[in-house]
């Protein structure tokens, strides 16, 4: 899962992406398992997120990027709460999340 779904996942969980997996508890690890059923399912019915110049195989962009609530949103407000979203480094890779809402 690339950083797009997996900040849009977590968010949806409510789980800190600085959070190791080990350290989950199984309420975490239930709301985990539903949202990357619900983001994925939802990414692919509107053919991915074109947040660039992706296209899918038959050549159309995607329109996820319509939905998305914290990747690429820095300093927004959290659409849940209205914190502003922030942007971390993790192993190399920027991680978008509300610091209220993600714990």
């Amino acid at each position: 899962i690339g950083n797009i779904y997996a900040d849009e996942i977590l968010f949806r969980a409510g789980i800190d992406p600085t959070r190791r997996a080990d350290s989950l508890g199984k309420e975490e690890l239930e709301r985990l398992h539903s949202a990357v059923k619900t983001v994925l399912r939802e990414a692919v019915r509107r053919r991915g997120s074109s947040v660039s110049d992706y296209v899918d195989s038959w050549g159309k962009p995607g329109s996820y990027q319509l939905l998305h609530r914290v990747y690429r949103r820095e300093g927004l407000p959290c659409p849940a709460c209205g914190e502003p979203i922030r942007r971390t480094v993790i192993g190399g890779r920027s991680a978008h999340w509300c610091p209220r809402c993600q714990r």
